[in-house]
């Protein structure tokens, strides 16, 4: 596994950084280790390849399907990465580029297919629009799969351009009113006092004879 952290120079205020860069087949095809952002682009990443003949196999490194000697007949690999904007910017738009060179002929034919898995979302497409997301972190990954039918296929080159735009400001919080002070509860007034209860006679009771 290969990290790298490119932070943004006053020259690049707007350089995105690619961290968390993978590739599924170490050692052959995609080379994760020397994939870096583009000198003149920051925001480009030069997907690496691998080059050179492994000799504990006797299998060429370089992500190519032929049937020629110590050459796999097919080759499949995922490199996957994770993009991040510098703060006050999101992720707009990522576009993938790649070179191949395939061999067509009377004799031979050679097969290449490419999918991208961008923020969760997968497409054969090599371009996509995230502009209404405003994600300020995404995930990518490229898989690539080459098969030789009597001709070569290789991947000459790839590169993942990344383009940003400025975060939306958020809208102003208005100001609540104040709130209009109680009016004053008018006091009681007192309960008119209880008039006495007057008493009453007495009935006199005649004596009996």
């Amino acid at each position: 596994m290969a990290a790298l952290l490119l932070p943004a120079a006053s020259a690049h205020a707007q350089t995105v950084t690619f961290t968390d860069i993978n590739d599924a087949v170490p050692g052959k095809f995609f080379d994760a280790a020397s994939s870096v952002p583009d000198a003149s682009d920051p925001n480009t990443l030069v997907i690496g390849l691998n080059t050179g003949l492994d000799g504990t196999i006797w299998k060429h490194r370089d992500f190519k399907a032929s049937l020629l000697p110590f050459s796999y007949p097919s080759a499949t690999d995922t490199i996957s990465f994770v993009i991040h904007a510098p703060d006050g910017y999101y992720v707009a738009t990522v576009t993938y580029q790649e070179n191949l060179v395939l061999g067509n002929s009377r004799f031979g034919r050679a097969f290449a297919a490419t999918q991208l898995v961008v923020n969760g979302i997968a497409t054969e497409e090599h371009f996509a629009d995230l502009s209404d997301l405003g994600a300020t972190r995404v995930p990518m990954s490229i898989t690539t799969s080459l098969v030789a039918a009597n001709a070569d296929a290789k991947v000459v080159d790839g590169r993942v351009v990344v383009q940003v735009l400025p975060l939306p400001e958020a809208p102003a919080v208005q100001e609540v009113p104040p709130v209009p002070p109680v009016p004053e509860v008018p006091p009681v007034p007192e309960a008119p006092a209880v008039p006495a209860v007057l008493e009453v006679p007495a009935v006199p009771v005649p004596l009996p004879r």
